[in-house]
C-alpha cells in the first residue's frame, strides 16, 4: 500500500472511488475541492491509499491554511464544519494508520499550529479516531439526516408518512394558499437567494456567505445534476428558496432563505417537501441537514420535525503550538476564514 497525494491524472479515479461507497458525500467530491481551492484561496492535500494494483483503497482529503504570522491550519474538511476523515472501501487497518500518518507528516511539515480531522455521520469511525488521532481538544455536533423512503405508489404519500404531522400540516397550510413551487437556474433565482441570504444573516447577527460563493457554484457545478435552486412564490412575487447540493447519494440542504413577512405562510416547508420528493424520485438515499449545535434547540426541532435520524460526529483537533490559544475568537475567525482552529471554549480569552 502507497500513499499518493490526489492530483489531475488521479481525479477520474478518485471519482469513481467515492462514487462507490454510498456513504461518501458532497465534502469530499473533486468539484468541491476544485470550487474551495478558488474560493478559500487555500492548499488542497487529499491523501490517497493505493494498492498493489493501482487502485484506491481509502481517502483523507484536506486543505491548508497558510498565514505567515500566526502559523499554518489544516483542516478535514474546511468551510462550516464539512465532514472530512477517511472514506473507505473496506476497514483496512493498516490503510487508515498510514492515511493518518500521512496527514500528521505533512502538518508537521507545513509547520501546523493545529489540525481538525471533522468525522463523518454517515462513516462512523470515531471509535478508530478516539485511539489514533492523539488529539488535543474534541468538540461534537449532533449530525441529522433523513433517511429517504422509496417511490412507492404515490411520492406525496412517501414522504408525507416520514414527517410530522405538524410539518404535514405546514405543508398543506403553504398549498391551500396556492404558493407554487419551481426550479431553475435563473439570474433572478440566483439574485434573490444571495440578497435573501445576506437579509436573513444580518437580521440574526450571523456570518452571511459571500457573494462570491455564490457566484461561483454554476462555475464549478451543473444545474440539476449537481445542485438545484428551489424557489416558492406567492402571487407572482419570489418569497423563498432553497439551495441544495446532489452527491452520490445523499442531498445536502445548504442555503435557505426566506421574507420575513411571509414566514407564516409557510413557504419553506412545502420548498423542502418538494425538494425531498424529487430527490426521492431520483433514487437518493439521505438528506443531510448539517450539523447543529446543542445549544440550537430551535433549529433543531425544526429538522427533527422532518423525520431525522440523530448522528453526532466530532471535531478532533491536534493542536501543535498552544501560544495559537491565547489567540482571540476574532482574531481566529479574521485569521483563518472558513477553518476551525480550535473550538473557541478552549482559548486563554474565553
Amino acid at each position: 500500500m502507497i500513499i499518493k497525494l490526489l492530483d489531475n491524472t488521479l481525479e477520474e479515479k478518485y471519482e469513481e472511488f467515492l462514487l462507490g461507497i454510498p456513504e461518501s458525500l458532497f465534502f469530499a467530491s473533486n468539484k468541491l475541492r476544485h470550487f474551495l481551492r478558488e474560493f478559500l484561496g487555500a492548499e488542497d492535500a487529499y491523501f490517497l491509499s493505493i494498492d498493489e494494483n493501482g487502485n484506491i483503497v481509502a481517502a483523507l482529503p484536506s486543505f491548508l491554511k497558510k498565514n505567515d504570522e500566526l502559523g499554518n491550519v489544516l483542516n478535514s474538511l474546511p468551510f462550516y464544519g464539512s465532514n472530512g476523515g477517511i472514506i473507505e472501501t473496506g476497514h483496512d487497518e493498516h490503510a487508515r494508520l498510514q492515511l493518518l500518518q500521512a496527514y500528521y507528516a505533512y502538518a508537521n511539515q507545513k509547520r501546523c499550529v493545529s489540525s481538525t480531522i471533522i468525522s463523518s455521520p454517515l462513516s462512523p469511525l470515531d471509535d478508530f479516531y478516539e485511539v489514533n488521532t492523539s488529539y488535543t481538544l474534541k468538540d461534537s455536533r449532533i449530525g441529522q439526516l433523513t433517511p429517504l423512503p422509496d417511490k412507492g405508489i404515490s411520492v406525496d404519500d412517501s414522504v408525507m408518512k416520514v414527517i410530522h404531522y405538524k410539518t404535514r400540516n405546514l405543508v398543506r397550510k403553504a398549498q391551500k394558499l396556492e404558493i407554487t413551487i419551481d426550479d431553475s437556474e435563473s439570474q433572478e433565482n440566483m439574485d434573490f437567494l444571495i440578497s435573501t441570504h445576506h437579509e436573513n444573516m444580518r437580521a440574526i447577527g450571523g456570518l452571511p456567505k459571500p457573494e462570491n460563493f455564490f457566484r461561483l457554484v454554476p462555475v464549478y457545478f451543473q444545474y440539476g445534476t449537481d445542485y438545484k435552486i428551489y424557489t416558492a412564490r406567492h402571487e407572482g412575487k419570489l418569497i423563498a428558496a432553497v439551495l441544495v447540493f446532489y452527491f452520490n447519494k445523499t442531498v445536502e440542504y445548504f442555503t435557505p432563505v426566506i421574507k420575513a413577512e411571509y414566514r407564516n405562510f409557510q413557504p419553506m416547508s412545502l420548498l423542502i417537501f418538494e425538494a425531498m420528493k424529487d430527490a426521492v424520485v431520483k433514487g437518493f438515499h439521505w438528506w443531510n441537514w448539517g450539523g447543529t449545535w446543542i445549544s440550537q434547540g430551535g433549529v433543531y426541532h425544526f429538522k427533527s420535525q422532518w423525520g431525522t435520524r440523530d448522528i453526532n460526529y466530532y471535531y478532533y483537533t491536534r493542536i501543535f503550538e498552544t501560544k495559537i490559544l491565547e489567540k482571540t475568537k476574532e482574531e481566529l475567525l479574521q485569521n483563518y476564514p472558513y477553518f476551525f482552529v480550535a473550538p473557541f471554549n478552549a482559548l486563554v480569552s474565553h
